[in-house]
């Protein structure tokens, strides 16, 4: 019997769950580091929330309790998501050649090489939405996850700021109102980071522009974009015209990397003996978002 030759690529456990998050890194909220990233999260992780008020009094002798101290908690709880694929192995003889896909559809020659292109690709693309969900997720959504936005929504502690849609003309005054907004204890953090969207963005640099300024108060075009004491760190996630004001230790996105149930694997169904010309795929892996408190979060946006 001639030997069976097997072409897959794949990833499992640990490895694959290295990958993940790899790519997941590469979505804006975490490259820009606004969010703590929590790289062990199987199943679900409590975020402890301790609250207290002041006691304090003037000297008498004796104990007098006052005040109060409240203990809480918020629960991430990543989503399992899997993500299965099949692809034409002669849509790729254009681009690849014969050299590495050989003289028909139907061979087993599909190297390594070519596989592994295709998962880099898958992982992309899941880093892209993944910088999507991460904001404006709805878990009621298949392949996706309640994002910060959404969970905003159902809190009232989170403290909203209605912004007109921002333009050139009016884009200093609109951060200004999310920054105001900012409480007082967290103002003096040089943790804070102040996200916006990218029109935001470009409506500042406008501004800006038409300002002939390109130092101090806006750095210059090898800084950071700076407003006053604040860096602005751009998120292509974001709605148009949205602000969020966090502190990234308040802010968490959940994966478990280090779990089983990660996997990466695309083999070809030609060296397995399906003969169909097709090279399958899959990819599985968990993902979600949290925060501890509510208080402490800016969100500024048009309100409708």
């Amino acid at each position: 019997m001639a030997t069976t030759t097997i072409i897959t690529s794949s990833y499992a456990g640990k490895t694959a769950g290295g990958l993940f998050l790899k790519t997941f890194k590469e979505a804006d909220a975490l490259k820009n580091g606004i969010l703590t990233i929590l790289p062990n999260v199987n199943y679900k992780v409590v975020l402890r929330k301790l609250a207290t008020t002041n006691g304090r009094r003037d000297y008498t002798c004796g104990h007098v309790p006052a005040g109060s101290v409240t203990l809480s908690e918020a629960v991430l709880e990543p989503k399992k998501f899997k993500d299965d694929f099949d692809l034409c192995k002669e849509d790729f003889r254009a681009t690849w050649g014969e050299e590495s896909m050989g003289a028909s559809a139907h061979n087993n020659t599909m190297n390594k090489e070519i596989l592994d292109a295709i998962i880099a690709n898958k992982l992309a693309d899941n880093a892209e939405d993944c910088g999507e969900i991460i904001w404006n997720g709805d878990a009621s959504n298949a392949g996706e996850f309640d994002g910060f936005l959404t969970l905003f929504a159902a809190d009232s502690s989170v403290i909203d700021v209605d912004l007109d849609a921002v333009t050139e003309s009016n884009v200093e005054a609109q951060i200004k109102l999310a920054l105001a907004a900012v409480p007082v204890a967290l103002r003096g953090k040089n943790t804070l980071k102040v996200s916006v969207s990218a029109n935001i963005a470009q409506a500042y640099n406008f501004f800006l522009a038409s300002k002939g300024i390109t130092n101090g108060l806006g750095g210059n075009a090898n800084t950071s974009l700076v407003f006053g004491n604040y860096t602005l760190v751009v998120d292509n996630g974001l709605p148009t015209s949205t602000i969020v004001i966090a502190d990234p230790k308040n802010l968490a996105f959940g994966t478990g990397a280090m779990a089983d149930h990660n996997q990466i694997e695309v083999v070809d169904e030609d060296s397995i003996g399906l003969l169909t010309g097709k090279v399958r795929g899959t990819m599985v892996y968990n993902a979600g978002v949290q925060y501890a408190y509510g208080a402490e979060i800016v969100w500024a946006r048009p309100i409708a």
